[in-house]
């Protein structure tokens, strides 16, 4: 029987050839695309789960209730490691984190490569395997330090590295490590990895911190005991806070901080690792992706498939007039109800299956491709994993099910009588296929609304004047060869004589993101006046002020001939705002002891991106923050010859260094890289949905003017122009389309309005996007159907009528 079932499937699917060629197709795009968006999905939300013990691991983080609003932060204080290892038993394993690079020397071969700053417990709570060397003492002499496999044969090539002594340059001297252990390799899914990790002592910072519990500058995991839960935990965390930031919590209170439900002004907290690469919230120690824009993916994956879903359904009911004849005889000769949708299913399921071979095929071959648009780390091994094929055939199976039952029970309940009265007509389905194609055309202008919108934001970001001088100034990274004040000096003598350079300048923390991909963030609080402020604190060099082309409002820049203005400071308007005081310059600020001074004020300009207001900055030449990005502002004549110039200087100054300088306007660019990928992500989810719509559309014209030919006919011969036949058959699915816009439109505006939130800085919904996406979505469908109505009104009507 399953023989016989499987045969007439394919024969009826070779019956109908362009119905089957719409589903196959349709079918095919919509599982390629939600299969692809399925993988990046699982592949995001994989992050970390290699860990044997993730589910105990959590990152910590302070949560401060301050009355502008609740805020929060994974930067610890070096004291607080001690005093919370030794507080708490529950805690079984506990490690800092904190990165950077520096020059890594043996022999003769010197290269430049990533650091991991952690204790010893470290690979005692992470999975990484050790190839070479113990888990729980690889890391317990503080001139210890593990290579990742990689990178132990990148320096000593075939070589044991185990016992070996190598020398790493942290600022301007050579350091000596011996290797205590080689690391093998691991997944790329996770967020705490590392190339090269030595003791946290070995930090730069470490030593000068030591018992400052007011700098915070590095990230604290905890492992806790398999009995203890994060909640119970948390609980048992208020006195430790209490005891150790009395005065924080004091301040919180007297600024006018909103405690939480429990009381609290201030609490320490878990964030599970697991949760660590989906939470945006923190600059948390691996690059994260928000959870929304996942999310995102699995919605459109799946409007996708349920349109092309609607396309069957609408098909294989219209196709019922046509079939009758066929269930009707079936049903003479002794078929039941089961048996005929068990038939009908098994064609729905036999056009799938082949639609799916496909779309893996299609997978496998454009993955390359999406990874680079959308930018996911997806490799072609994930296809070939046990998981995918499970969940691939569970949603194959809801697909056929949703695409084949519905068609098939609609047809097996067809009475024999009616069949043979003639009084079958896909009318009965009226209501259900105007509804779906609503559906189908809501979310096809829902995607092309969204696109608008999103489109109009990041062209908003883009053109939004910020305050400084993006166009002629570059931003050059120091990696560690070489320090950055040296670097600028022999920079700026170098070009002194050049008239392609305007200035040079340096910077603590990079504007934007730049090639190095690096992002620093410096905040300091302060009480004035009896009130707390909290400031971005930036390092600077001389002629950062002219370099950006910022515009002092009050006092003046710093100078060269004043060797007192390397306590000074210059501040925004934000910061002299929130320092809340009357002539501000010549005033000190109670930090350093009493000697930054107020030398000037600049006018607000959006240091950082344009998610956030322009919030309080003070500007230093502190030498404590150095210069890790050399700012260089050329004529605005020949950019390309100014890059080439620079690069030819840069290795004459640091030859073994790897030149990464980018123009500014590229690096805040570069900040909008999330909303550039949603905005991808609408276009192609538009492009794809309007394009099954129309296929679906286009099929039911074909039915729905097939079934009219003699009416068609008939109003010809009466004397009807072809335009007004158009109209017939035209106006019926251009209103329903007017009807999706309208359900669309509302949800579009709610999404994107809420998504706008995320910026404090955003352009407007204007009526003219629903405008467009309605003339849009109306131009392409009567398109479609307007080819069809007019081959249909161009017919010969003795042809039409040659049967009455």
């Amino acid at each position: 029987m399953l023989r016989n079932f499987l045969k007439t499937a394919w024969r009826n699917l070779l019956r109908h050839k362009t119905d089957s060629l719409i589903n196959i197709v349709g079918l095919c795009v919509a599982f390629t695309c939600a299969l692809l968006l399925f993988l990046s999905v699982f592949y995001e939300y994989s992050y970390d789960h290699f860990q044997r013990n993730g589910k105990d691991i959590y990152q910590l983080y302070f949560t401060d209730h301050k009355a502008t609003g609740t805020e929060r932060g994974t930067s610890m204080p070096m004291p607080l490691y001690r005093a919370l290892s030794q507080a708490y038993p529950a805690i079984k394993y506990i490690a800092r984190h904190a990165t950077g690079s520096a020059y890594v020397r043996y022999k003769d071969k010197v290269i430049d490569e990533k650091l991991l700053y952690t204790d010893a417990a470290f690979f005692s709570m992470f999975s990484f395997p050790l190839l070479k060397g113990e888990k729980n003492t690889v890391l317990k002499s503080p001139n210890a330090i593990v290579l990742r496999e990689k990178i132990a044969k990148a320096i000593f090539g075939e070589e044991d590295a185990m016992g070996k002594m190598i020398e790493l340059k942290q600022g301007s001297e050579w350091k000596p490590f011996v290797v205590s252990g080689v690391g093998g390799e691991f997944p790329d899914n996770t967020t705490v990895g590392y190339d090269i990790a030595i003791p946290f002592e070995n930090h730069p910072e470490a030593a000068d911190r030591y018992n400052s519990w007011d700098n915070q500058f590095f990230s604290i995991f905890v492992q806790l005991n398999n009995q203890v839960s994060a909640k119970a935990f948390e609980q048992q965390l208020p006195p430790f806070v209490h005891q150790h930031y009395a005065e924080s919590i004091k301040s919180l209170k007297r600024d006018g901080g909103k405690p939480d439900k429990n009381g609290e002004m201030m609490t320490l907290n878990l964030l599970p690792l697991f949760n660590l690469h989906t939470n945006t919230e923190f600059n948390n120690v691996g690059a994260s992706i928000s959870a929304s824009y996942l999310y995102l993916l699995l919605a459109i994956g799946i409007l996708i498939v349920v349109i092309a879903c609607i396309n069957f359904i609408n098909l294989s009911i219209g196709r019922s007039l046509t079939r009758s004849r066929e269930i009707g005889l079936r049903k003479t000769l002794g078929a039941n109800r089961s048996q005929i949708m068990l038939q009908l299913w098994g064609e729905a399921f036999l056009l799938c299956l082949i639609a799916l071979v496909l779309s893996c095929l299609l997978c496998w071959l454009l993955l390359p491709g999406y990874k680079q648009l959308f930018r996911m780390n997806i490799e072609k091994s994930l296809l070939l994993q046990p998981g995918t094929w499970l969940y691939t055939a569970a949603g194959f199976l809801v697909v056929t099910l949703l695409a084949g039952v519905y068609p098939a029970w609609v047809m097996g309940r067809l009475r024999i009588v009616n069949i043979l009265k003639g009084s079958v007509s896909v009318s009965r389905s009226g209501r259900l296929r105007n509804g779906l194609i609503v559906l189908q055309f809501g979310i096809a202008i829902f995607l092309i609304t969204c696109t608008l919108v999103s489109w109009k934001q990041i062209n908003y970001l883009r053109t939004q004047p910020l305050g400084f001088n993006t166009s002629q100034v570059i931003s050059i990274p120091v990696n560690g060869q070489i320090s950055g004040t040296a670097a600028e000096q022999l920079l700026r003598q170098k070009l002194a004589a050049r008239p392609e350079v305007l200035s040079v300048s340096g910077i603590y923390n990079n504007l934007g993101r730049g090639k190095d991909n690096s992002s620093m963030s410096s905040r300091m609080g302060f009480d004035y006046n009896n009130h707390t402020v909290v400031s971005h604190w930036y390092g600077v060099s001389y002629d950062f002020v002219k370099t950006l082309d910022l515009q002092v409002t009050e006092g003046r820049d710093f100078s060269r001939s004043l060797a007192t203005d390397s306590a000074g400071v210059v501040i925004n308007e934000a910061m002299a705002a929130a320092l809340n005081d009357k002539d501000l310059i010549g005033k000190f600020l109670p930090l350093d002891n009493g000697k930054l001074q107020i030398l000037g004020i600049v006018k607000n300009f959006n240091f950082q991106s344009l998610h956030n207001k322009v919030e309080p900055l003070t500007l230093v030449l502190n030498k404590e923050f150095g210069v890790n990005y050399i700012l260089v502002k050329v004529q605005p004549a020949n950019p390309a010859g100014s890059m080439e110039l620079l690069k030819s200087a840069w290795k004459e100054i640091a030859p073994g260094s790897e030149f990464l300088g980018s123009f500014l306007d590229e690096n805040v660019n570069a900040q909008y890289r999330n909303e550039e990928r949603l905005t991808r992500i609408f276009v192609i989810g538009a492009v794809i949905t309007i394009v099954l719509s129309c296929m679906g559309l286009l099929a039911m014209v074909i039915l729905i003017v097939s079934q009219r030919v003699k009416e068609i006919g008939i109003r010809k011969v009466l004397g009807a122009s072809v335009n007004s036949l158009v109209q017939l058959v035209a106006k019926d699915f251009i209103v329903l389309v007017l009807v999706a816009a309208f359900i669309a439109f509302p949800i579009a505006w709610y999404f994107m309005h809420n998504w706008l939130l995320d910026f404090a800085y955003r352009a407007s919904i204007s009526w003219w996007i629903f405008a467009v996406a309605a003339a849009l979505a109306i131009v392409i469908a009567y398109a479609t159907i307007g080819l069809q109505a007019f081959k249909a009104a161009m017919r010969n009507p003795v042809k039409s009528l040659r049967s009455e």
